[in-house]
């Protein structure tokens, strides 16, 4: 039968007829010509402009000890990117970025503590082993001492259900409980099942709900502290660095502070009203309102935070589309520049990671400028964009979709090349191959067009190992390409596997096939080029 049906398949494909050149003897090939139901403009002699000369000068350049590891916020990065802007200007391209140069600012800070302390009476309690605090929900405060506290059950205000009630919080320190109350059988007096309402699922809104009332703080006693400080160590360690815009206020929580804090804590800012909190909860499961304990206790706070700025760059080559509606979308290729910079005496010069993919996108700006010199293309506007803060979390990427230069509405695709200069275990002496990550994750389209690519112009092994969203290696969440996807735009990822230097001071240029990283450019500029050029926008159906 299902020999039966390949004969039918090629017999129909071949019957459809070719409208580029290809391998006669590839299924693939021929799954393209079935599926082809437009025409291009020929890509191949703009492909053909991508070179391992060209790829190596680019790659040994970026790579060298001048550029001293490319670290975001670095002489090293600065020079970078003066580098790319001047290859995009020997191009020709517009400067189309900030103060009208090639570079898209970005601006990045970090918050940490530097000072966690509760004190009750005489007694200290320890971070992460008597209370947690989340570094984005609450705002620097140096020391405070809090003599009025209200026991409010669990927080809630919610129907016939009301922990306030009757009483005024303004001024005071308020502790409630985690979650909501639960009958003996398990379920929820607020739901009447054993599903969670919002009051649990968001505790947040509990300490909005706090300050609305005037609470000056918050004590969240969460019975399973230790488990809660293993599950959320980062989000509790302070905010890593993350993108913000020096012309727009810095975004701050509006909630008064707040604090988890274990049993214990919470026995100790009880003291000697146990037992009246615990009748006050029993009694609420009757009548529906909690009646708010009293509590006087001597409690002293701190909560110190400290913020670091950084800036980097995104370099911006553009290429304006020459179709008169068509230009208005954007074809957006992107590999990040820097990297790890210097330790130890040592400069980290990452020519794999990612002086390949970088040299790879300024040699397809090169090949989308003479198309569109010579009238040919593309009939979208590209963008070929350097990002710097990857190696910091994907940050430069993040700034720009926070902050684009460009509609995202109108962005249709993100090819993102990250690593292509070298050859893993896995494939040992050849070179011919490429891992293709995340094309069918939003469109089957993308996934078809790049195969069709491949199958009509380079001919690599196409690996789709780290496609798996079950691989443990997560590379489709660990490139900029995630970014893109995250705001529904069809990603597709280009990455020639890990070896030993990676993230090593030994990932240097002499180690780089630049034949084999010119080769997946082209395959990623043929795929671009499919894009940029076909009739409609890709379908996002997945």
């Amino acid at each position: 039968m299902m020999t039966r049906f390949l004969i039918f398949f090629l017999f129909v494909a071949t019957s459809l007829g070719a409208q580029s050149k290809l391998p006669e003897d590839t299924i693939a090939a021929r799954l393209g010509q079935l599926l082809r139901s437009y025409k291009l403009p020929d890509a191949r002699p703009f492909g053909q402009t991508i070179t391992e000369g060209d790829m190596r000068f680019l790659i040994d350049t970026l790579a060298s000890n001048t550029m001293a590891g490319r670290e975001t916020g670095t002489p090293g990065q600065r020079l970078a990117a003066d580098f790319i802007a001047e290859q995009f200007k020997a191009l020709g391209l517009p400067p189309v970025a900030d103060r009208n140069t090639y570079l898209q600012d970005i601006h990045l800070q970090r918050e940490s503590w530097t000072d966690l302390a509760l004190k009750v009476e005489e007694q200290e309690f320890k971070n992460r082993t008597d209370y947690y605090v989340y570094a984005a929900q609450n705002m620097s405060r140096p020391a405070e001492k809090i003599k009025d506290l209200v026991f409010v059950g669990y927080g809630i205000v919610e129907g016939k259900h009301n922990d306030y009630a009757g009483t005024d919080v303004e001024g005071k320190a308020v502790i409630f409980y985690n979650g909501e109350p639960v009958n003996d059988q398990g379920k929820s007096l607020l739901t009447g099942s054993e599903a969670r309402s919002v009051w649990t699922l968001d505790w947040k809104r509990k300490v909005q709900l706090a300050t609305e009332k005037g609470a000056t703080m918050v004590f969240i006693i969460d019975p399973d502290l230790e488990n809660s400080v293993k599950t959320n160590r980062r989000q509790m360690s302070g905010r890593g660095w993350e993108p913000y815009s020096p012309n727009k206020a810095t975004a701050t929580t509006n909630l008064t502070n707040s604090m988890f804090v274990s049993t214990a804590v919470a026995n100790a800012l009880i003291g000697k009203k146990a037992e009246q909190v615990e009748e006050a909860r029993k009694l609420s499961y009757k009548s529906g309102d909690y009646k708010p304990v009293k509590l006087k206790a001597n409690v002293e706070v701190r909560m110190v935070k400290e913020t670091k700025t950084l800036q980097g760059s995104n370099v911006v080559g553009f290429i304006e589309g020459i179709d008169k509606d068509l230009k208005n979308e954007y074809v957006i290729i992107t590999a990040h520049y820097d990297h790890l910079g210097e330790a130890g005496g040592l400069i980290y010069n990452g020519a794999d990671d990612n002086a390949s993919g970088t040299s790879g996108v300024i040699e397809i700006a090169r090949a989308f400028a003479k198309a569109k010199a010579e009238g040919v293309g593309p009939q979208r506007s590209v963008i070929c964009m350097l990002v710097s803060g990857e190696e910091k979390g994907l940050l430069g990427s993040k700034f720009y979709v926070e902050f684009p230069l460009f509609s995202l509405e109108r962005t249709v695709a993100n090819i993102n090349i990250d690593m292509i200069g070298r050859v893993d275990s896995r494939h040992g002496d050849n070179p011919n191959y490429i891992y293709v990550i995340g094309s069918d994750r939003l469109s089957t389209e993308l996934h078809e067009i790049n195969e069709y690519a491949n199958a009509s112009y380079t001919n690599l092994e196409l690996d789709y190992k780290y496609n798996d969203p079950a691989d443990p290696n997560r590379y489709y969440e660990r490139s900029d390409h995630y970014n893109f996807a995250e705001r529904g735009i069809p990603a597709i990822f280009y990455f020639n596997g890990t070896h030993p230097d990676y993230h090593k001071h030994t990932d240097t240029p002499d180690k780089i096939d630049a034949a084999a990283a010119a080769k997946r450019a082209q395959l990623a500029f043929y795929t671009a080029w499919d894009i940029a050029n076909r009739p409609r926008r890709l379908i996002v159906n997945k």
